[in-house]
């Protein structure tokens, strides 16, 4: 038979005001407060300082924070690119607005330039195909509504063709589309399909292969030269891409942050060789190395891809450039 000082301590359990202690061995985790909640996801950062440092000095507040991004496309090409973040960025003012509207246009026409070269070696890009008009075709619309129809015939068809896109303006004005694509493409299917948007012999289609050297790379620095070539020709409104290509091309990136403590020294040249040796790691020591560094060290970019003509020998003399110019580096 139950107490009435048990019934009340069965009570007050089932009021939520008993401890854990209080329930059996097999309900205490069920009564339990409720857990932290889940992590976040984890950020990968690296904490570059000296190896005679503790880790607890690793932990202060006040230090600076890198930026780093690596693209690998394997052996054929290697990209890593590192910047210091601002702790404190300036505020963004309206597009269109800028006194410095010429520096602004450079340096976006040299993201547009970098987006095409990791797009042409995500496909493995290799042929270009040329699409043209017989009448003087000026009007941009015009170009990108047949070169999305021209997507969309074959892609009811089946025909996947990945491509990276950009427009070229000649000298009387007319505009016609470049594409660089990957391996043999079916050029009677594809001028029966041109045919079809622009009107029968009212257009064209030609397709080059690759030659002996070339490479998506190359590919990508043709491609990229129709951004500047007679841009003023060219009436392009704010915001308006200056490169296109087909959906689902994925470049593969790796970004990673890297924390540094106050009393850190010589980070431009440690993260320099740290993104050095990387590199020679991904591409192997039989590469071509290239590196830019701007900013007094600030930040910079390197690449690398394999060439049995050279060979980077490890434990050697560092390279040395003077900041704000691209050296071609072997050994």
């Amino acid at each position: 038979m139950e107490t009435n000082e048990e019934r009340g301590s069965r009570e007050q359990r089932s009021d939520g005001q008993g401890t854990a202690d209080d329930a059996p061995d097999g309900e205490r985790h069920r009564h339990a407060a409720a857990g932290p909640p889940a992590a976040p996801k984890l950020v990968r950062k690296t904490f570059l300082v000296d190896h005679t440092e503790s880790h607890s000095d690793t932990q202060s507040v006040g230090g600076s924070t890198w930026s780093v991004k690596i693209h690998d496309f394997g052996k054929q090409w290697i990209e890593s690119s590192w910047g210091k973040v601002d702790p404190h960025p300036g505020k963004r003012g309206f597009k269109g607005k800028s006194l410095n509207k010429e520096q602004n246009e450079k340096r976006a026409r040299a993201r547009a330039t970098g987006e095409i070269r990791r797009k042409c070696l995500s496909i493995g890009a290799d042929h270009l195909v040329t699409l043209t008009y017989r009448d003087n075709v000026e009007d941009r619309e015009r170009v990108l509504t047949d070169l999305e129809r021209l997507r969309r015939m074959l892609s009811r068809g089946g025909y996947s063709m990945p491509y990276v896109a950009v427009l070229e303006c000649q000298k009387r004005g007319a505009i016609h589309p470049h594409l660089a694509v990957r391996g043999f493409q079916d050029i009677r299917l594809l001028r029966r399909c041109w045919y079809k948007i622009v009107g029968k012999a009212q257009g064209q289609v030609n397709v080059k292969g690759p030659r002996p050297g070339t490479s998506p790379v190359k590919l990508a620095r043709y491609l990229s030269k129709y951004i500047s070539k007679n841009i003023e020709n060219q009436p392009r409104e704010s915001e308006e891409h200056r490169y296109f290509c087909s959906l689902g091309i994925a470049v593969p990136t790796e970004r990673f942050q890297i924390v540094l403590t106050r009393n850190a020294r010589e980070a431009e040249s440690k993260l320099f060789f740290l993104m050095f040796n990387d590199t020679l790691r991904r591409a192997g020591d039989y590469c071509t190395v290239r590196h830019w560094i701007g900013g007094a060290g600030s930040f910079g970019w390197i690449s690398g891809f394999e060439d049995p003509m050279c060979h980077w020998s490890r434990n050697t003399s560092r390279p040395q450039q003077a900041p704000g110019q691209e050296l071609n580096s072997s050994m």
